[in-house]
């Protein structure tokens, strides 16, 4: 798959949770419904006159979501996130978008080789770029390599 390909359908996948902490649907419903009215949607943005498609790898995104749906089940995030944070604001204060960017690398990192785990981590960082401030991004960041790093996943 290409790089590309890949980093869109990231990006689908944040936007995929983030748009799921407001539906009361189950996870197989949401992900139904957001392939079905995202994938080919054609927008259009501020910077840019002409309209673009969203598209993602349908094929990785059902990885993906699936793999999120038994990394929620099977996990309290509280628990893994909480103890990682070294500052007052727990991840239960945390706004959506950021909790969907770390959910979104924590569930991934789950089924990613050793080898390609720095790749991830850059792709949902610059990804990131576009959502979040500055130093949201190095939360993230520093959440993401304790996270790695007590899980001795590299």
């Amino acid at each position: 798959m290409k790089n590309h390909i890949k980093t869109d359908t990231r990006l689908a996948f944040i936007q995929f949770i983030f748009s799921s902490f407001f539906s009361d649907l189950s996870i197989e419903e949401n992900s139904n419904d957001f392939e079905k009215y995202f994938n080919k949607l054609s927008v259009s943005s501020i910077e840019h006159k002409e309209e673009s498609l969203i598209s993602f790898n349908k094929p990785y995104f059902n990885k993906l979501v699936l793999n999120y749906d038994r990394f929620i089940k099977n996990n309290i995030v509280e628990d893994i996130v909480n103890p990682l944070i070294s500052f007052d604001r727990k991840f239960e204060s945390w706004d959506q978008i950021n909790k969907s960017i770390i959910l979104s690398i924590f569930s991934e990192l789950e089924i990613t080789k050793k080898e390609k785990i720095k790749i991830l981590l850059n792709d949902y960082l610059n990804i990131s770029k576009l959502l979040i401030p500055k130093i949201e991004l190095g939360m993230i960041n520093a959440i993401a390599d304790k996270y790695i790093n007590e899980k001795k996943i590299i």
